[in-house]
């Protein structure tokens, strides 16, 4: 089984050239698909609730996974319907569909036989000198219709390989994946529905959904070029969000993931400059790859999100009726990583990296909104500028299913030439669209959201019991 301790963080001193910057990219890689999953487990805590509802719930402002000191004790959740059915230290389904996205590319993957011609690579120029390649083989990347199977299996039974059901599941994913002709044409169909739906305002539909599953694909293409990664981000994020603000944010968001792995994102300069880059790319040839143009409002309204004097308390991110918006996500992301631009120094070590990244995705979550999706794309984010030694202890040791993750993680970067040792998918049944275990009859489905459903009731009927008041 693979554990936390397995992974070599961070890059020993006697480490130099390109040795020192394969475990310097691996540490970033995992921290990104692990602060994802952090994010969106800790943004579970205040998932719905308002900025002051949140701090109300939990006036300490600290949350815990994982007590490790015997006087220290998991955060309880703010009990009620919505986080009843969860125990601290679970991640949603944003985590469960970034999991689909990687199981995807993970399932055609193999490693290189030894005499294997490698795949064309774009190497990497580091400051010192280096230049840095690795041997690959040809590696498929998911499809459109790939992700439309796993999304409709995971609607209709969960995340198999872990057996959990698809809680959080949100509305338009919902419609669109159980639309006719879903599987047979995922992007034809999310776009009918997105042109026939209006949010009660009149506006067009623009939720945050697809973004929060973007992490990985900046991970498998770390390798690729960043017209590879714009073009997957865009395509897989048509599988069901077609607004072209969505569409963009996918675009920003698998490429940050990449840029900040790489190191070509290093700066507040280099940020603004990338920004700017992905959404030109947009303009050229992601809207045309749907016939969508981005409106002159649309850009405007999205550096009202992610410009370099937004803050946390401009984006609103407990507005009501407007939580889910994506430019909100995209600017919660970027407003973090800007904030932990400022604040980085050179002498930072493991232990002032986690208070970093603890405190920021906290101050983050406790905006309330959309919490679990802002913290989920944020932690990525951070997780890929600060690498896995900024992930929290008390966080990491207390992921539900985390030696799980951590296996697949350590998969990824054999794939990707990174870490010694072999790996095909087609021998991971975890890869398989059903897990290897099938998809589950309507019946057995209710079966357990019966269950589940009385588990939470009985839950809620003890609190309310212990505290006192009448049920």
């Amino acid at each position: 089984m693979t554990t936390m301790a397995d992974f070599l963080y961070p890059p020993p001193s006697s480490l130099k050239g390109p040795e020192f910057h394969r475990v310097l990219l691996s540490d970033r890689i995992v921290g990104a698909l692990i602060g994802s999953a952090l994010g969106d487990a800790i943004g579970l805590y205040t998932e719905f609730l308002s900025a002051a509802e949140s701090e109300e719930a939990y006036p300490l402002k600290r949350f815990i996974l994982f007590a490790g000191n015997p006087r220290d004790h998991a955060t309880p959740f703010k009990l009620d319907h919505h986080r009843a059915p969860h125990t601290p230290g679970d991640w949603t389904d944003d985590t469960d569909q970034c999991l689909l996205i990687l199981l995807s590319f993970l399932h055609t993957a193999r490693t290189p036989e030894p005499f294997a011609a490698p795949s064309a690579l774009v190497p990497l120029f580091f400051h010192d000198g280096t230049t840095f390649a690795v041997k690959i083989a040809s590696q498929p990347l998911p499809t459109p219709v790939d992700l439309a199977n796993r999304l409709l299996i995971w609607v209709q039974s969960g995340l198999r390989p872990l057996d959990t059901l698809p809680l959080g599941l949100g509305a338009l994913v919902n419609a669109v994946v159980n639309s006719p002709d879903f599987l047979r044409d995922p992007i034809r169909v999310a776009r009918e529905y997105w042109e026939r739906k209006t949010a009660p305002n009149g506006d067009k539909l623009a939720p945050n959904g697809s973004l929060m599953r973007t992490p990985p694909v900046g991970l498998m293409c770390v390798w690729r070029s960043e017209e590879e990664t714009f073009s997957l981000a865009a395509e897989l994020g048509r599988v069901t969000h077609a607004d072209p603000r969505c569409v963009v944010a996918c675009v920003i968001g698998s490429a940050l993931v990449r840029w900040l792995v790489r190191g070509e994102v290093d700066s507040l300069g280099d940020l603004d400059d990338k920004l700017q880059e992905a959404l030109g790319w947009h303009e050229a040839k992601g809207a045309r790859m749907a016939g969508a143009v981005v409106e002159p409002l649309y850009e405007r309204e999205l550096w009202k999100h992610v410009g370099s004097k937004i803050t946390l308390e401009d984006l609103k991110l407990d507005e009501e009726g407007k939580i889910g918006y994506v430019y909100k996500t995209l600017g919660a992301g970027v407003v973090l990583l800007r904030m932990a631009f400022r604040e980085r120094m050179k002498a930072d070590g493991p232990r002032q990296k986690q208070e970093r990244f603890e405190r920021l995705i906290t101050k983050l979550v406790m905006e309330g909104g959309d919490a679990d999706t802002n913290a989920c794309f944020a932690g990525a984010l951070l997780g890929a500028l600060m690498g896995r030694e900024a992930l929290p202890d008390h966080w990491k040791n207390g992921l539900t299913h985390g030696n799980w993750l951590n296996g697949k993680a350590k998969m990824l970067l054999r794939v990707l030439g990174l870490e010694d040792g072999g790996y095909d998918g087609m021998g991971d049944i975890d890869t398989y669209p059903d897990g290897g275990k099938g998809v589950l009859r309507e019946e057995d489905m209710d079966l357990r959201w019966r269950w589940l459903e009385d588990k939470t009731r009985r839950k809620m009927q003890d609190a309310k019991r212990n505290s006192g008041f009448p049920s």
